[in-house]
């Protein structure tokens, strides 16, 4: 079986990363340094060569002033290669051109002008033999090579303002003097020195600061280690505002949002058992006292035992919807309709029951002659009767409840207003959680497990609306479901 590789850190792909960059920028900086440098320096060269031509030009301007024509360097051609050496001729007579006599005393020496010295002496050159060539004023070789003219650059060589030759000069296209090519290879060395050098000084940056970037990954990496083992307590310091800290944020985020699931969870399996708990209990004593003969399996004590089933079977429905709704797997078919009828109807289903406990219930639409809004009329309906079924169990005999219907900001409002008793306000967010009841106003005896409000809740998201507790003016709980509605539904 072959084993694949373990894959790099992090840390090292960083490290390899900028290494690889920094490596690549002073490579080519010195490949860039180097063309760079043997260009100048050779476009030096050249410039000096034209420096060296322009004072040659004086100097065979003097020759043919002496001579009246260039015989004598055809004639003798150890002048001509005199000449390119730089050596003296002859002193300069006072009949010298002038282009001659204008020129600084420290430029002349020995019939030839030279350029003055700088403090630091550069380096000797070869003559320029092969890369001169004299020609007269037509332009025809008198001296030098005389193939390739096309090749050489012309300067006039001139004589009291008049033309009497031609000096060219052949551009170097590579270094080939000794001292030149030792010159731009210790350059050359020194570049190579400073690029490795530079690759040198990345890595000990670079081994830092790839540690560094890594950290925050490695803490994200032990908090999701601690996240999967149940410690929903972790939390990871921010130690920056970039990506890294805008995704330890969303991790603190998360696992506070795993912890308070983890809470409810926890709450919820609780809840759910001592709901359960309740009525089997009761169930199993029943059942045992008339197994042990302590009581009679009457009509009034099996009538007894079918309320407690009745009120598992009730609970067990409940927890079935609410965690269909959850899950959104509960069936809505909505559809556009009246929902005043639909209201109306639930008031009248429950009228019989307000009234046995004395309760007076009522119910208004604002004077509004319909209320189109497109909804699942059978969740609806289970909204509206969950809600008086709520204000029926916990409003105190001879109070009032009243529903009012309007619509506001292309909003249908629902409200569900009742009396005494009413419900704190530190509580009142807590209404529509499962299995809540406050215990001051709501207990067993009611018949409530806490869970119609958390359904309505979910119905109302279902249709894309929302629903809210308040203290009401009547003394009790004022509940307002917002269902949105669409632009001119009721034109």
């Amino acid at each position: 079986m072959r084993l694949l590789p373990s894959p790099k850190s992090i840390k090292t792909k960083l490290f390899l990363a900028m290494l690889m960059v920094s490596s690549g920028v002073a490579i080519c900086m010195f490949l860039v340094m180097q063309w760079s440098f043997d260009r100048g320096f050779l476009h030096y060269v050249n410039t000096l060569d034209k420096e060296r031509a322009a004072i040659l030009s004086v100097a065979l301007a003097e020759e043919f002033q002496n001579s009246g024509n260039w015989d004598r360097l055809v004639n003798n051609p150890r002048q001509w290669y005199r000449l390119l050496k730089g050596k003296p001729t002859r002193p300069f007579s006072e009949h010298a051109p002038n282009n001659l006599r204008h020129q600084p005393k420290h430029h002349i020496q020995s019939g030839i002008a030279k350029p003055a010295r700088s403090s630091q002496q550069r380096p000797p050159r070869k003559p320029m033999r092969g890369r001169m060539v004299l020609l007269d004023a037509n332009q025809q070789v008198i001296v030098g090579p005389r193939k390739g003219i096309k090749n050489f650059s012309l300067s006039p060589i001139k004589l009291n303002d008049q033309i009497i030759g031609y000096l060219g000069t052949k551009p170097m296209k590579q270094i080939s003097d000794a001292h030149d090519l030792v010159f731009v290879q210790k350059q050359n060395q020194t570049f190579l020195i400073i690029a490795i050098a530079m690759i040198a000084i990345s890595i000990l940056i670079s081994i830092p600061i790839a540690g560094h970037l890594v950290k925050p990954i490695k803490r994200l990496t032990q908090g999701t280690q601690h996240l999967t083992s149940g410690k929903f307590d972790t939390q990871i310091p921010i130690t920056s505002r970039d990506e890294l800290g805008t995704l330890s944020e969303d991790f603190n985020t998360l696992a506070s949002t795993l912890k308070a699931n983890e809470q409810a969870r926890q709450q919820w399996v609780a809840d759910i058992s001592h709901e359960l708990r309740t009525p089997l209990a009761i169930l199993k004593g029943e059942i045992e006292a008339i197994e042990d003969g302590i009581r009679q399996p009457t009509t009034d004590n099996i009538a007894s035992l079918g309320q407690e089933v009745n009120q598992l079977n009730h609970l067990v429905n409940d927890l079935y919807e609410l965690s269909m709704s959850d899950i959104g797997a509960l069936n809505y078919q909505k559809q556009t309709l009246d929902i005043l009828p639909v209201v109306q109807h639930c008031v009248d289903t429950f009228a019989d029951q307000f009234s046995a406990k004395d309760i007076d219930i009522t119910f208004s639409a604002d004077n509004l002659p319909t209320a189109k809004i497109l909804v699942d009329p059978q969740r609806i309906t289970q909204l509206i009767n969950n809600l008086l079924n709520n204000s029926l169990r916990y409003t105190d005999q001879g109070g009032r409840s009243q529903i009012t219907i309007e619509m506001k900001n292309y909003a249908l409002l629902i409200h569900l207003q009742d009396s005494a008793p009413g419900v704190p306000p530190n509580e009142l967010p807590k209404l529509f959680e499962r299995l809540y009841r406050v215990e001051a106003s709501r207990n067993r005896a009611s018949g409530g497990a806490g869970l119609g409000l958390s359904i309505c809740s979910n119905i109302a998201s279902a249709h894309q609306g929302s629903i809210n507790a308040q203290p009401s003016p009547l003394g009790g709980l004022w509940i307002t479901v917002n269902l949105p509605m669409k632009k001119g539904a009721n034109a």
